[in-house]
């Protein structure tokens, strides 16, 4: 059954050290609920981003982070560059690193929503994806009677939370720009917070992500600033161009 949660605090109450947490969508960052993890002092999660951004920078810095996979973590208005992830990267040992490319994350979400231990996926063999281990243990090649083939470590997320344009009372919500892992993320997680700028759906409008995936709604206009979405409000470029140093 889902519930409508109060606040982003009451929802990311809920989150437990040690979880693994999936914030936001390709392209939107979900700021408020990055920095209500950041307020309670939540540690040691696995934070799951296809876009980390100065999100996960932010979080980086405030040490909410043990481990880490994404696709790409950079300012996307430069050139102030993210600081607290380049530090991290050079320096400690104490962060897990997994970098994968888009596709590739994509399917080892799949995978884990699917109830499957691995997915196949292709990978250039000249990249560090192949050469280096960039994926930290999550790529491996497999024989099989077809052949050998490179397959990714199945990613199951204990607590998704995804943003939306809409939701409905029941969950049943619409996006305002393509998705991307979004809809994977929540088929792969355990919980699913839907972040909504708007409560309601226009009449005869079909949900983009089904209310029967989600467990929580939390109606917070505004949940991605300083970023920006479609249609509600643009990204701050003089908050990016501060830099997170």
């Amino acid at each position: 059954m889902t519930t409508l949660a109060t606040s982003v605090a009451t929802a990311v109450a809920t989150v437990s050290p040690g979880d693994t947490v999936w914030l936001g969508n390709f392209g939107t960052q979900l700021f408020a609920v990055g920095e209500e993890l950041v307020r309670q002092e939540v540690r040691g999660l696995h934070v799951v981003l296809a876009s980390g951004g100065l999100l996960l920078d932010r979080l980086i810095g405030a040490g909410v982070v043990a481990e880490v996979t994404f696709a790409h973590c950079w300012n996307a208005v430069g050139p102030a560059p993210t600081w607290h992830f380049r530090r991290a990267w050079q320096e400690r040992a104490d962060i897990r690193w997994h970098e994968l490319p888009m596709g590739v994350l994509a399917a080892a979400l799949g995978a884990a929503a699917r109830g499957l231990p691995f997915a196949p996926v292709h990978v250039h063999p000249d990249t560090g994806y192949a050469t280096d281990d960039w994926s930290g243990g999550m790529l491996a090649a497999v024989t099989t009677s077809f052949g050998v083939a490179t397959v990714v470590r199945a990613l199951p997320v204990d607590v998704a939370f995804v943003h939306v344009d809409r939701a409905d009372p029941n969950g049943d919500s619409v996006f305002s720009a393509p998705p991307g892992e979004a809809v994977a993320a929540a088929q792969a997680a355990r919980r699913v917070v839907v972040v909504a700028e708007e409560l309601g759906l226009p009449e005869g409008v079909r949900a983009d992500l089904p209310g029967l995936l989600v467990d929580t709604v939390v109606v917070a206009p505004g949940a991605a600033a300083p970023d920006g979405v479609p249609g509600r409000y643009p990204r701050d470029v003089a908050a990016y161009t501060g830099g997170t140093a």
